[in-house]
């Protein structure tokens, strides 16, 4: 019977440890949409256009598209989900296919961190046609980019990828059906891949069922041009590659156009003198160069001076030729200007022999796209810089007739002139439209706009264009985040790059015990746009749940303290733009801190002021400032905090910390690159209280040369205030943490020196204090470096200097792999603790993790010894913050899984029980249903360990390997479990005990009315 019990207490532990994240997803307080538009659109047979996009409304990045009319009609209604499997699906491509759907191919992340390409087919309904996931073109090992596409003449497509499989960079190919099968080999041909590296190409359908693709070759620089054409059986029509364009200097950039009989033009950038010229030939289906010579569409070659002419873009016209639009320099040798010509079928250049002038606007015209009017002539749409140069891209637009006439007036028509940056122009004509889209900043994140115009270039949707979808841009950037618990939620704090182009802003956000935000989504501005950047912000709360906030701002020519007080509800209440702190200007004001003194309403702040010291020194001070009722008490300007003498003014002095009082700053030393730790403790008129000298006290001072004190901080005792900070002594030098203990009078308690707060003697770093927790001891956690590997300790001491501990403290974990930036809050009720904390054991990217701490200093029973996840999105999660309100935690982390070319981070939350508090005073949190963890290693080789937690006994659990073509590998469980945690290992096997290739794989945990899916790696 006693064992009996044993087991359910130890049952039920287990249970409330995985109960204690006591919401079932963790909580988005700052995810952004994201937008990457990769000018992928089409028209299509109804008179309509597709245009797809990448974005991370859900959190990682997926495929999306939509289908617009003429009318500015959303055709689909919402956007429609092409794919959104794990991990990140981007740089899309799209093109019609013969029997009228639209093939759609991308880069897939999902089942290799290189890229492999995918594909899916879609209806004029937007109904995907293909398999869920779409097609797996191409999973070879390595990296595959830059997907081109074209129809072929039976419901399929033909495509090409740059592929680094050899490990070269060459060009593969593959042929889908109507179906999507592969036609091809698996995972593509090599369409080139000889010496050097074939990356830019350009292709189309040959007419006769195969393929024309022309390719440059870069051998170290010096580039040349190739041709050649694919059967639809994958095989090459021609014994051999034509040679295009060869020679001494580089040819590259190379287009192609059809113009009718089997005929192609193709154009490039010929570097054959100082600077590139236009060139062209053309190529029949027998591979041969056509014209006796390449013919040079604008060439300054044999000028005295030479401009460079680049990026030509070709299309074919009605009447059997091509026209060539390039970018041009022959005007302005910064920005250039675009240029047209025509060239028919004999090579004869049909327009002015120097070309037509398309736009010689100001600034820069570039980046355009073509297409043909079917009347010999085209339409041409460029970005452009005319209207005040970046940020203030627009779109402009042409229609050059068949005699290079430009009927839609000099120097194009403006399409879109909105506000901010509209760029990525793209331009396709259905039925008697022509519709042209762009990515648009006018509000400060991208959107996707679009304008329909008839072919007397009369606009027919409103000016500017149509919104075709819009979403936040930008993130929230590490280190420039805070969270403040107030009486009965929390309030989240953050500096937001989603309006970028017009100046980073600080959000902030309310989040209800109930997991429910009380602002707008994304967070509510803390003051009107200025223009100019706000940075590192800081706040307090008082306690009817105002909040006094401090940033940086760039408003003015050089940077200042402005200050904001928010309401309850969040309203500003010091106006739209915020207050300055002082009505002195220096050429720096930076670390703003804040204090608030419920006692007496007031509030303290500090920061440190670039000041003149003469002799052109403006060394930073530290200076204060208390407010009561909204008014400055110190002046206008506040007080100089970090006195100095005559012989010292020059040394620099930052702050560092402020509590209650107590100012905290570095004081560095030019010319002995010493740098000591000072605090002092300023009443409310703004002296000293008695025992603390105006200059303040060293906490430790040392006559050796080179000794850096550092990240140092505060926390209030009963007796008085501790100080904490990094000590190092020259370059060599271990850091580590000290510490010095002072009466509300100035008094050390401690020894003259401070004390070693570990006594490991390994390096330590980031270190976090308990300070809203009980105030008869001392509790804080830092990083030591152990073993090449980082891990989180944890210490307590008393306020006589005791430890509570062993001397070098706790390990709160200690594993392979690194265990960073942790975070450590007390709980009002028992003084039990919680440490959270960014874990990098599993895979290169990191997870937050935590741990419980019983009052008495023991881990809590049925935790695991490595922690608990709090979350393992894809990507990266670090820097979690805890804050506690009444008998619950909340958790605050930077959260990276919109990551992908560059890192995205948002902000994400969790509320956490309290499970050090004894049972009749804790309720238990309802069960979650379960949780499946990451298995433990990953990468592996041979065998890993899932994790799961579960708590109906009542429900059949099935636990299942899939590779990534979706094939079941194998069941490791299927049935009924106890509630509490389980393990099963996978030792790499199938259902048929043969071993598996290496590659990625996914278990699911399914219990009939959830599941939840994860990806590893299995590495032999």
């Amino acid at each position: 019977m006693r064992r009996l019990a044993l087991i359910l207490t130890l049952l039920a532990l287990s249970m409330a440890i995985s109960a204690n994240l006591l919401w079932d997803e963790e909580i988005a307080i700052r995810q952004g949409v994201n937008i990457e538009w990769f000018r992928t659109g089409i028209d299509t047979h109804d008179g309509c256009a597709i245009y797809v996009w990448s974005d991370t409304k859900l959190g990682e990045r997926d495929l999306w598209a939509q289908k617009v009319d003429a009318q500015g009609n959303l055709v689909w209604g919402e956007p429609v989900l092409i794919d959104g499997k794990p991990d990140r699906q981007e740089d899309p491509t799209i093109t019609r296919t013969s029997d009228n759907n639209y093939v759609i191919a991308w880069i897939d992340f999902f089942d290799d961190p290189d890229g492999n390409v995918y594909a899916q087919k879609i209806n004029a309904q937007g109904q995907r046609l293909w398999q869920e996931g779409g097609v797996p073109v191409c999973t070879a090992p390595a990296v595959q980019l830059s997907i081109n596409m074209e129809p072929d003449q039976d419901g399929g497509v033909f495509m090409v990828w740059m592929d680094a499989r050899n490990p070269s960079k060459d060009i593969y190919g593959q042929r889908l059906n109507a179906n999507g099968d592969a036609v091809w080999a698996p995972n593509g041909i090599p369409i080139a891949d000889d010496i050097g590296d074939e990356v830019q190409n350009t292709m189309l359908p040959d007419g006769t069922g195969g393929m024309m693709i022309g390719y440059t070759v870069d051998y170290g620089g010096d580039e040349d041009i190739y041709v050649k054409r694919f059967l639809g059986d994958g095989t090459m029509a021609w014994d051999n590659a034509l040679p295009l364009a060869v020679g001494a200097e580089s040819q590259g950039k190379v287009r192609m156009a059809a113009i009718g009989n089997g005929e192609f033009i193709f154009t490039w950038q010929d570097q054959a003198g100082n600077d590139p010229n236009i060139m062209a030939q053309k190529v029949n289906l027998a591979g041969q160069a056509v014209w006796p010579q390449t013919v040079a569409v604008y060439s300054d070659l044999d000028a005295d001076d030479s401009y460079p002419q680049e990026n030509p873009r070709i299309v074919g016209t009605s009447d059997n030729a091509a026209i060539i639009v390039w970018e041009d320099k022959r005007l302005d040798t910064q920005d250039p200007d675009l240029f047209a010509q025509k060239i028919n079928a004999s090579g004869q250049l049909l327009w002015d022999v120097n070309g037509v002038a398309l736009s010689t606007a100001p600034f820069a015209q570039f980046g355009p796209r073509m297409a043909s009017d079917g009347a010999g002539g085209c339409y041409v749409v460029w970005d452009d810089r005319r209207n005040g140069n970046t940020p203030n891209e627009d779109v402009y637009a042409q229609h050059l007739s068949a005699t290079g006439e430009a009927l839609w007036g000099a120097g194009g028509k403006p399409i879109c002139t909105a506000a901010n940056t509209q760029e990525g122009s793209l331009v396709k004509v259905a039925g008697d439209n022509i519709f042209i889209n762009w990515m648009d900043m006018r509000n400060g994140s991208i959107g996707l706009y679009y304008q329909v115009l008839n072919s007397s270039g009369n606009v027919l949707l409103e000016a500017d264009g149509k919104e075709v979808f819009w979403g936040l841009s930008g993130d929230a950037p590490l280190n420039n985040y805070l969270v403040l618990p107030r009486a009965n939620d929390i309030a989240i704090i953050w500096q937001d790059t989603r309006f970028a182009n017009i100046g980073y802003q600080i959000f902030f956000q309310y989040l209800n015990p109930d997991g429910t935000i009380a602002l707008e989504t994304n967070g509510r501005s803390a003051t009107t746009s200025t223009g100019y950047d706000q940075s590192d912000p800081q706040a307090v709360v008082t306690p009817d749940g105002h909040i006094y906030l401090a940033w940086i701002d760039n408003r003015h020519e050089h940077p200042r303290i402005y200050m904001q007080l928010l309401s309850p509800t969040g309203e500003r209440l010091w106006g739209d733009t915020g207050v300055p702190l002082t009505e002195m200007a220096p050429i720096d004001q930076k670390d703003p801190k804040l204090y608030y003194d419920a006692s007496i309403d007031g509030l303290y702040v500090g920061w440190s002021n670039s000041d003149d010291v003469g002799e052109d020194r403006y060394p930073l001070h530290t200076w204060g400032q208390f407010f009561q009722n909204g008014q400055k008490m110190w002046g206008p300007n506040g007080k100089l905090i970090s006195v100095l003498d005559d012989a010292t003014m020059h040394h620099e002095c930052s702050l560092s910390d402020l509590v209650d009082g107590y100012y905290l700053w570095s004081n560095n030393s030019p010319e002995t690159y010493n740098g000591f730790v000072y605090v002092n403790r300023i009443d409310p008129s703004g002296n000293p209280y008695p025992g603390w000298p105006e200059e303040g006290i060293a906490v430790h001072t040392r006559d050796d040369y080179g000794i850096t004190q550092d990240a140092a901080r505060l926390a209030r005792t009963d007796s008085g205030i501790f100080v904490m900070y990094r000590d190092k002594l020259g370059s060599g030098g271990t850091v580590h943490y000290r510490g010095q203990h002072f009466s509300e009078s100035g008094e050390r308690l401690w020894d003259e020196t401070p004390m070693m707060l570990s006594f490991n003697g390994l390096e330590q770093d980031k270190a976090a204090l308990v300070k809203d927790g009980r105030t008869d001891c001392i509790t804080f956690v830092w990083d030591e470096n152990l073993f090449e590997d980082l891990d989180i300790h944890i210490q307590r001491i008393g306020l006589d200097g005791s430890f509570f501990w062993q001397p070098q403290g706790k390990p709160v974990v200690q594993k392979p792999g690194n265990q960073t930036e942790a975070s450590v809050v007390s709980f009002d009720a028992n003084n039990g603790l919680l440490v959270a904390w960014a874990d990098y054991s599993s895979t290169e990217e990191s997870d937050i993790y935590y741990k419980y701490i019983h009052p008495s200093g023991n881990f809590l029973t049925g935790s695991s010894e490595g922690g608990d996840v709090m979350c393992d999105a894809l990507k990266k999660q670090y820097q979690p913050k805890l804050v506690t309100v009444g008998d619950y935690a909340y958790a605050v982390w930077a959260d990276g899984r919109s990551s992908g070319k560059t890192e995205i981070l948002g902000l994400y939350a969790q509320k956490l029980g309290n499970p050090t508090t004894p049972n009749d005073d804790y309720t238990l949190p309802a069960p979650m249903g379960f949780r499946l963890m990451q298995n433990h290693p990953n990468p592996f080789n041979p065998s890993t360990t899932i994790a799961f937690e579960i708590t109906d006994a009542t429900k059949d659990y099935r636990l299942d390997i899939y590779n990534i073509k979706g094939q079941l590998v194998k069941t490791l469980h299927n049935g009924k479990l106890i509630p509490g945690r389980h393990s099963v290992v996978w030792n790499g096997q199938d259902k048929n005990d043969k071993e598996v290739a290496s590659g990625v794989y996914f278990y699911r945990l399914d219990d009939g009315q959830k599941a939840k899916t994860r990806k590893m790696l299995l590495m032999k």
